[in-house]
């Protein structure tokens, strides 16, 4: 029975530190991206094999070997995942106090195209008042539930599904709307909100996104797609001489590559760094369970709160996020690296092409 269970361990500890491997090779296959996801549960998976496995088998030999690979593995996935717990340094500073009209709440949520709890979706609005509301994978049905909605804010703009396979996105606004447009990237599937808002504090920037997960089941694209598309929106920070907010369900972690090129691009400051990863998805699991769903912005504004809100129906739970746009707040972006313009430049290219390719 005790050489049985080393050698379960020591299967699970080297399939863990093989997927680890793996998760490093930056290709265009959508399992291995994939392996960014669980990051946190193969970390745990290493710690619990190691220890199991270590304390079954004391002979050295192949056993070290093993080992030593967990080891390894378990110290890339803590490098990759370090800045996403509570003892590393903050990159968005707190605000305890900020003067009234410099408030700004953001309320983001994937509603999830098939969900019908409509009723639930607009009760969270009223109750917890956003001054900036999107909703994401919305569909003529949701279209039509949320008109409602219109009557409790001053401004709002969507675009509907052009097929069953699109995705359509609601945008809600207490403040004016200039030069708002939804676009498709590379001719994408989902929509991105491009679009000035005229707050009383200081102008802003809003870019909300969707793009769709790297998978090859149920229409999703690969993760070419994803990843320009995300990499697009910070090339707008960037150029925008505005504070930029970019938001939404990036379907990727935030310390994918791609997310991480994405804040040194756009000098944007992502919450959860030094805070912890406050999972949005997948609602009502105990296993599958990272952050997807973000609001990012440029050094200024400083964060007030950010809160994980119970789920309306959907898989995804709504991220609530409060800030005080004035005055400007020191803050920690990621300096930008040799190359990753040249980078961003060349994944929007492929895509493109992938797209045109595929008609």
């Amino acid at each position: 029975m005790r050489n049985a269970l080393i050698r379960l361990f020591g299967t699970v500890t080297l399939l863990l530190a093989a997927a680890t491997a793996l998760s490093e090779l930056r290709v265009d296959i959508w399992l291995v991206r994939f392996l960014d996801f669980p990051r946190l549960q193969i970390a745990a998976g290493l710690v619990v094999t190691l220890i199991l496995y270590v304390a079954l088998r004391r002979r050295p030999g192949l056993g070290t070997l093993i080992t030593l690979a967990g080891l390894a593995a378990l110290g890339q996935q803590a490098r990759v995942l370090w800045p996403y717990q509570p003892l590393a340094t903050e990159m968005a500073s707190n605000v305890l106090r900020c003067e009234p009209g410099d408030e700004l709440r953001i309320l983001v949520t994937n509603v999830q195209q098939t969900n019908r709890q409509d009723a639930a979706v607009i009760e969270m609005a009223r109750t917890h008042a956003p001054d900036i509301f999107i909703v994401m994978e919305t569909s003529a049905w949701w279209d039509e539930a949320l008109a409602d909605l219109q009557g409790d804010f001053a401004h709002s703009t969507q675009v509907v599904e052009r097929a069953p396979e699109y995705y359509g996105m609601q945008v809600y606004s207490q403040f004016p709307f200039d030069d708002a447009r939804f676009d498709y990237p590379m001719n994408a599937e989902t929509p991105m909100f491009d679009g000035r808002i005229a707050h009383p504090s200081r102008p802003l920037h809003l870019l909300g996104v969707h793009p769709r997960p790297p998978l090859q089941t149920n229409g999703g694209q690969p993760s070419t797609m994803r990843d320009a598309t995300v990499l697009d929106a910070a090339l707008r920070a960037r150029e925008s001489d505005a504070v930029t907010l970019v938001a939404g369900d990036f379907n990727a972690t935030p310390w994918n590559d791609t997310a991480r090129q994405a804040m040194r691009i756009g000098g944007l400051l992502d919450p959860r760094v030094g805070r912890g990863p406050m999972n949005s998805y997948k609602a009502g699991s105990d296993v599958m369970r990272w952050p997807l769903d973000q609001v990012l912005w440029q050094a200024g504004p400083g964060l007030l709160d950010m809160q994980i809100l119970p789920s309306v129906g959907s898989d995804h739970q709504p991220v609530r996020v409060d800030l005080c746009l004035s005055p400007d707040i020191a803050a920690r972006t990621i300096p930008l690296r040799d190359g990753d313009l040249e980078r961003a430049e060349d994944t929007l290219e492929a895509a493109r092409a992938l797209q045109q390719a595929e008609g």
